[in-house]
């Protein structure tokens, strides 16, 4: 059991007491999630985006054929001008599903969008989370050419969602490296709210594609480099050439190059993790059922 430090805050997060949570179970989880990629990738297809599956979902695309067993969250990127259309357009066609973005959602945690499911709610242990089941949106912008800029730029981010995620922090485990020195970065990072590092996030990264867009030809998902370092740094040509391959019961769209993007991404890929690495992000309840004692 992980032993932790509790972070008092003006609006508490978790269980009453005498009160327990029913969490969906993974597949569950991967139930509604694909119908959320399926409204999403539906309005892609019936607008001309040239969207990709990334990361863990492009993993589970090539070695799964469709989610990762334990992975419950899924991410999808787009072109930057492609993303700016889709935060001010898409309507899911399912009113059970709704756009959160740092522009129309009030203390919004996040500098990207995400399509999330208002029937459920995510429980943040760690961290504050102020949504459902959700699919992942990314922006993709060009960063530096050379290594240096991208290693200049990556630290600027990566500041920047420190504080950002510093300002949601609800608790500090006792196994985090330096975690006595946590409670002042958190109090340093509270000086401002979630949202004023957000918003510091998204023009970081709208000013970076903007200098870059006709220097470099490496291009990245940039608003998320805090958590995924500069391992998502490729040849614009990455992203743009795409292949369809199955994913449960769709058909997506992933890079092309998909050996070289995974190995770049997680080296030895088609080996599945040890079983204490097979993690999932949260855990999920649908609002209104809960246990009683």
């Amino acid at each position: 059991m992980l032993m932790g430090i509790n972070i008092n805050r003006s609006k508490e997060w978790g269980t009453k007491m005498g009160e327990q949570l029913k969490y969906l179970t993974v597949p569950e989880v991967q139930k509604i999630m694909l119908a959320i990629l399926a409204d999403m990738i539906k309005y892609f297809n019936e607008h001309n985006y040239h969207y990709v599956l990334t990361g863990g979902s492009a993993l589970g695309a090539v070695r799964h054929h469709g989610f990762i067993p334990w992975d419950d969250d899924a991410d999808v990127a787009l072109p930057r001008v492609e993303y700016e259309r889709f935060i001010r357009e898409y309507r899911p066609s399912n009113s059970q599903y709704e756009l959160l973005t740092p522009y129309n959602t009030e203390n919004w945690l996040y500098a990207y969008a995400r399509v999330s499911d208002t029937q459920t709610q995510a429980s943040g242990k760690w961290a504050m989370v102020n949504n459902g089941v959700y699919v992942d949106v990314f922006p993709i912008d060009a960063v530096p050419k050379s290594k240096t800029g991208q290693k200049m730029a990556y630290y600027r981010m990566k500041y920047l969602d420190v504080m950002r995620n510093s300002t949601r922090r609800i608790a500090i485990s006792k196994q985090e490296p330096g975690w006595w020195l946590k409670p002042l970065l958190i109090k340093y990072a509270q000086r401002h709210t979630t949202g004023w590092w957000v918003q510091r996030m998204d023009k970081l990264a709208q000013k970076m594609n903007q200098q870059q867009g006709n220097r470099s030809n490496i291009y990245s998902l940039y608003i998320v480099q805090g958590l995924n370092r500069t391992r998502e740094n490729f040849p614009l040509s990455i992203y743009q050439q795409r292949q369809q391959v199955p994913f449960e019961s769709l058909t997506v769209y992933i890079p092309a190059a998909s050996q070289v993007y995974l190995t770049q991404m997680y080296d030895n890929w088609q080996a599945l993790p040890p079983k204490n690495k097979q993690k999932t992000h949260a855990r999920f309840y649908y609002k209104g059922v809960e246990v009683h004692d």
